[in-house]
């Protein structure tokens, strides 16, 4: 028993001895071998120098660099507000036309409107004048036939000498003075009358007073206006 426990220690202290130079080996493998210890050179004053300068300029590079992104900034800031204060313009000018457009469609509509009632006004006023005319008409027409005269409107054209002339008046173009006679505090100038006006036609007249329009129409001599209606029965009358 002693024996064999006596071998089993040789056997290990064996195992040991022979491991222990391969352990000692596999060590030393895996240990990484020491870096190189590298001496920095020394720097000069001018490299220094040198380097003092590169970092300055680089810092009035950067400033300036950051200078015109500031200015490039402030001035994209001010077209923006320039462009914003143009838009505000033009809107407000577009306004302004808008409304002055709109009051002037207003003023000329305004002024259709009494234009308009103006017409219609004037147009009535004429309406009304030509009933009271013809009404007035009427009444002489009927005053007339009351007195045993006839009544004759005057027309656009017409003269004492065309209506003497006609067949239901005189059918004797010189006896125009008879409508002028009795006529005269409606006409002004024997050579004067106007459409509308409504001329009595004396039927009752006497041979003498027909004799006498007769022979002034036909020595009455020059054409002349304003001869005067109390002239027209003086024998042998002639307007000098």
């Amino acid at each position: 028993m002693k024996n064999s426990s006596f071998r089993i220690f040789i056997i290990i202290c064996g195992i040991a001895l022979i491991s222990a130079p391969l352990l000692n080996a596999v060590g030393c493998a895996k240990k990484k071998p020491p870096e190189p210890v590298v001496e920095k050179p020394a720097v000069s004053a001018e490299e220094e120098a040198r380097k003092k300068a590169e970092e300055e300029e680089l810092k009035r590079a950067e400033e300036e660099a950051r200078l015109k992104e500031a200015e490039a900034k402030k001035m994209f800031e001010e077209e923006a507000a320039k462009r914003r204060e143009e838009e505000a313009r033009k809107k407000f000018e577009a306004e302004r036309l808008k409304a002055a457009e709109a009051a002037r469609i207003k003023a000329e509509e305004d002024a259709r409107k009494r234009a308009e009632e103006e017409t219609r006004l004037k147009a009535e006023e004429e309406t009304r004048a030509k009933v009271s005319e013809e009404a007035r008409a009427g009444e002489e027409a009927r005053a007339a036939a009351e007195a045993g005269k006839a009544s004759h409107e005057v027309v656009k054209g017409e003269s004492l000498w065309k209506i003497a002339k006609y067949k239901d008046v005189y059918e004797n173009p010189f006896m125009w003075p008879l409508i002028y006679k009795a006529n005269h505090d409606k006409i002004n100038d024997p050579d004067l009358i106007y459409p509308k006006q409504v001329l009595s036609i004396e039927q009752n007249f006497s041979s003498d007073d027909k004799d006498k329009a007769v022979r002034h129409a036909k020595t009455r001599g020059e054409w002349s206006l304003h001869d005067g209606a109390e002239k027209y029965w003086e024998p042998g009358y002639k307007k000098k």
